[in-house]
């Protein structure tokens, strides 16, 4: 079966991901901050460390030997502080950008340096690309940034397939964060704490990307999109 490499596959949605590929018999490799807790081959890098990003995929992607990946999943990302625009400190914001953007812009460039073919490329997304929401300053402008990154990629790498995807709301780890937030003090989250307890675990919107593949695969490369 063909390859597939999941940033972020250390929990939540990218170790679903993981699952759910490796149950179909394809061959995963995973990149995360954290070891992956499963029987794929993986590394551990530190998205924060801007120094050390290509200098580690680089050196994976040479211990591996893989020649082409099906697909590649830019999941890895952080919500980043709960925060007033205007009190969120300008460290955070480059912490949750680096993390969010550059590190995502630093794999795709060492994919794209190596010879490595990449068929699809699907980039996690979120509403906040497209919508502000009260206190999510730094995950709505890097989310916005990933989804506008990905368009221009698309533009001038015609041979690679690519799409912005949404999941919407997942109960993983953000979510939980979201629920420790006071509702009272940003408008935005009453609706995350009162949907939380029905939110779909990652397992089962991984399942969902899964099955979605063929139809995002006739979407227009750089396309943003949602699970239907």
């Amino acid at each position: 079966m063909s390859n597939v490499l999941i940033t972020g596959s250390s929990s939540g949605l990218g170790l679903s991901l993981c699952d759910v590929f490796t149950h179909n018999g394809h061959d995963v490799y995973g990149i995360s901050r954290s070891p992956t807790p499963r029987s794929i081959q993986s590394c551990v890098i530190d998205f924060s460390n801007k120094e050390k990003v290509e200098e580690s995929v680089a050196d994976f992607l040479l211990y591996i030997g893989v020649e082409e990946f099906e697909y590649v999943f830019l999941n890895a990302g952080v919500l980043g502080p709960i925060s007033k625009a205007v009190d969120l400190p300008l460290s955070e914001l480059e912490s949750c950008f680096q993390i969010n953007v550059v590190a995502a812009k630093q794999v795709l460039d060492c994919l794209f340096t190596k010879p490595v073919t990449l068929k699809n490329v699907v980039a996690i997304s979120s509403g906040a690309a497209n919508k502000a929401y009260d206190g999510w300053l730094s995950y709505c402008l890097t989310k916005a940034a990933l989804k506008q990154m990905i368009s221009c990629y698309a533009v001038e790498n015609t041979d690679t397939h690519f799409v912005s995807l949404s999941p919407g709301p997942v109960k993983t780890k953000m979510q939980e964060a979201l629920l420790r937030e006071d509702a009272t003090k940003f408008r935005s989250l009453q609706k995350f704490h009162d949907i939380y307890d029905n939110l779909d675990s990652s397992d089962v919107v991984a399942e969902k990307i899964f099955k979605e593949l063929p139809f995002n695969k006739g979407l227009e490369s750089g396309s943003f999109t949602a699970i239907k």
